[in-house]
């Protein structure tokens, strides 16, 4: 039996599906046969007494061998035979099972050990609890709804290609934000393209220039969101198709402000050039393994949209020289930290000279830029809350 098989038939267990009348079938065959309970029995190799615990659900460990022995005497697929056997089971054995089907849920969908270590989960939560606020967060009333409305929808056009717990969570909580803030702007491809023109010169601006920027974009049916970064995925974003409509996710991957402008570009192009072929597989993480060999050309376009190397080759010789940088940056739109970011990746690309680590105090902190975007926590209660307050936030009122 494959793990979708066996994962159905927990969820059979406790379906309001109607239920197989076992003992009314074993009568029926015997009627059939022509044939005594007891001789029935007696051929089948399975005690009176046995066969009644098994029927009546009062046996706690029902042996295998004699339920298919069962289900093969009365011409019963397997599958339903034992659903019918595990929905006889008493209140203890079914709590049991449920018991059961929940650890399994928590076990294969998240590493409750690293979630606790980052707050989602309290140190001391017990299966139920777990479960709890597992369903608390995404706004869910069960783990099939769980299922049904977030796994399957997000997973039906494409199989997910990775095994890490903690990036399925960081995509499921993005992709549960953006179904629940359901931008009603229509988006507009050509709009984006005159948007794109206009957005450098709001990097300059630490306080309020990505909140700008990301109401701008909502207004044209691009929703943008923060999300805190997990250490153990390596994704700075990502850019999901959802209804038809672009939504696009950063982190403080870095804690650089200057790396969260790259990625809000680099998301950009996707939603540009690749449109498409994310809408097709749901979604397209960057930091991800570039399946698509789309990435270069979107880190490509971002780093020549604020320093192409022809302006990296000028500013490298007052590189030093703070104030030719400032007047420089000023000259081009940006902010000068990312002068310094994209001057130490052409000095390493270029020329194999690291500059990790130098210019720090040149970035600003980046709190202050994503601040009033009111990111997304992993100690946070309820998407639906966090979601509805970055809605309210991103309209234009």
């Amino acid at each position: 039996m494959n793990e979708s098989s066996l994962d159905n038939l927990l969820k059979s267990i406790f379906s309001d599906s109607e239920d197989l009348d076992v003992r009314g079938e074993f009568e029926q065959k015997l009627n059939e046969y022509n044939i005594s309970k007891t001789k029935a029995l007696k051929l089948l190799k399975i005690d009176k007494d046995v066969f009644e615990q098994i029927i009546s659900g009062t046996a706690k460990q029902p042996n295998l061998i004699h339920v298919i022995k069962l289900a093969e005497f009365l011409d019963i697929e397997i599958n339903r035979f034992v659903q019918a056997v595990l929905k006889n089971q008493n209140e203890e054995n079914i709590t049991s099972i449920d018991n059961a089907r929940k650890t399994t849920f928590l076990l294969k969908n998240f590493d409750v050990k690293m979630l606790t270590k980052l707050g989602f989960f309290e140190s001391d939560y017990g299966t139920d609890e777990l479960i709890r606020k597992v369903l608390e967060f995404f706004g869910y009333e069960s783990i099939q709804e769980y299922e049904q409305q977030l796994e399957e929808p997000l997973y039906s056009q494409t199989k997910r290609n990775f095994s890490d717990k903690m990036k399925d969570f960081w995509v499921k909580s993005a992709y549960q934000t953006f179904k629940i803030i359901d931008n009603p702007n229509e988006y507009d491809r050509g709009k984006l393209k005159d948007l794109i023109i206009k957005l450098k010169p709001y990097s300059q601006n630490v306080q309020n220039g990505l909140f700008t920027v990301c109401k701008a974009l909502y207004n044209i049916g691009i929703t943008v969101i923060f999300q805190d970064y997990l250490s153990t995925t390596q994704v700075r974003g990502g850019t999901f198709i959802i209804n038809g409509k672009p939504c696009v996710v950063i982190t403080d991957f870095n804690k650089k402000y200057s790396t969260i402008w790259f990625t809000l570009m680099h998301e950009l192009h996707h939603v540009l050039f690749d449109f498409d072929l994310i809408e097709k597989n749901s979604f397209h993480l960057t930091g991800d393994d570039d399946l698509f060999l789309i990435e270069e050309k979107a880190d490509s376009f971002a780093r020549d949209y604020f320093l192409s190397v022809d302006k990296f080759k000028y500013i490298k010789k007052y590189i030093n020289n703070p104030f030719l940088v400032s007047k420089f940056a000023n000259e081009n739109e940006i902010h000068e930290s990312l002068v310094y970011t994209f001057f130490t990746w052409y000095m390493n690309k270029l020329y194999g000279k690291s500059y990790h680590g130098a210019f720090r105090e040149f970035y600003p902190n980046y709190k202050n830029a994503v601040g009033k975007l009111n990111p997304i926590a992993w100690n946070d209660d309820s998407i639906k809350v966090a979601s509805e307050r970055i809605k309210n936030i991103l309209e234009i009122k």
